[in-house]
Order: structure tokens, then C-alpha cells, then sequence
């Protein structure tokens, strides 16, 4: 049966997990990857082996190059993946657990409560941002041969965290490059 007929019978299940990807804090191309992931429709190495486009001997992680990679291990379970997400995490002073897919850890991650309705939106944030810059790093990797830094990595994500934070409703007192500088002392900030 397709898509479409299973809509047209009422049939149609709707993922509420993957629905809350939209919540207009990141830009529209951040929460749309973040949504292909969560559905599990990135291409990634695996991904393209199963669809026959690359052989199965490429199935390996870009990053490492020791496991085969799909979503889960690109953007979680791979230990170079692992570092960034324990990184941001300490900045915030969240104690994160590994997950045995990034859709269990996205739902744990956005489970975590503040009372700081800023700090709550800067948590839900850094999730996208190192998401996507984990993605685009990918990306840069396979398509234009950059080596991964992972201590500029982790700038831009502090960076990417800061910047898209001004377009939201809520003022925040402090510059992006104040942000970007002083990222350890959000839980201070935003108490």
C-alpha cells in the first residue's frame, strides 16, 4: 500500500518524536536534516550501500574509519561523535548518557528540564548544533578533503549556539562573541 493510499484510508501514523524537530530556533536547513535524521533518511554510507550506489567494502565511518556508518554512529555512537556531544554537555553541566540511537538520545536530551526558559531553548539548540555541524563536518570530510579539527569543531558549535540564539524573541543580554567565549558559564548565566 502507498503513502498516499494509506492517508486516503486513514492508515497514516504520524511520528510525534520527529514532529517536535520544528521549533523555529535553529535555521529551517538545521531542523530539516535534524528531521531526515531522526527518520532515518540520511545518506549516509550505509544508507547508499543499501540502496546499491556504493559497494559494501566503503561501508566505513568517515570519522573513525573503523566501524560501518549509519546515523546512529556518525552522529552518536562514534567516539570522535561521542567527545563533541560529552563536550557541550559539560559546558551546559548536563550529564549525558550514551543512547543506543541518536533518536533515543534526541528524546532523552530534550526530556532534560531547567527552570530558565532561555536555558532550556540554549539546551535544545546545542542539540542542533551539534547535530548539524557534525553532519556538515562530515560532509566537508567526504566532498572537499578538510580535515577534522576538533577543537574548531567545537567553536563552531559554541559559535553556531550564540548566533542563532539572537534571532529569537527572547533578548539575550550578552554578544555572540561574549557567548562564544564565556559557553562554560551558561548554567551561571541562565541559572
Amino acid at each position: 500500500m502507498s503513502e498516499a493510499d494509506k492517508l486516503n484510508n486513514g492508515d497514516a501514523t504520524v511520528d510525534s518524536l520527529v514532529c517536535t524537530v520544528w521549533k523555529k530556533i535553529a535555521p529551517p536547513k538545521v531542523e530539516f536534516m535534524l528531521w531526515l535524521a531522526l527518520l532515518g533518511k540520511l545518506n549516509t554510507q550505509d544508507l547508499l550501500t543499501k540502496k546499491g550506489i556504493l559497494p559494501s567494502q566503503d561501508n566505513l565511518c568517515t570519522f573513525c574509519a573503523v566501524q560501518p556508518e549509519n546515523i546512529d554512529h556518525i552522529l552518536l555512537q562514534c567516539q570522535i561523535s561521542w567527545n563533541i556531544w560529552h563536550k557541550v554537555a559539560d559546558d551546559f553541566g548536563v550529564q549525558i548518557y550514551r543512547q543506543l540511537s541518536f533518536r533515543q538520545f534526541y528524546e532523552d536530551w530534550m526530556a532534560k528540564g531547567f527552570h530558565n526558559p532561555v536555558r532550556k531553548k540554549l539546551h535544545i539548540v546545542a542539540f542542533f548544533a551539534v547535530s548539524w555541524s557534525l553532519w556538515t563536518s562530515w560532509n566537508k570530510m567526504i566532498f572537499e578533503a578538510q580535515e577534522l579539527d576538533l577543537s574548531t569543531l567545537c567553536h563552531k558549535i559554541r559559535w553556531r549556539i550564540a548566533c542563532w540564539s539572537k534571532a529569537w524573541k527572547e533578548p539575550i543580554p550578552y554578544s555572540t562573541a561574549e557567548l562564544t567565549r564565556n559557553f562554560n558559564f551558561i548554567p551561571q548565566l541562565f541559572p
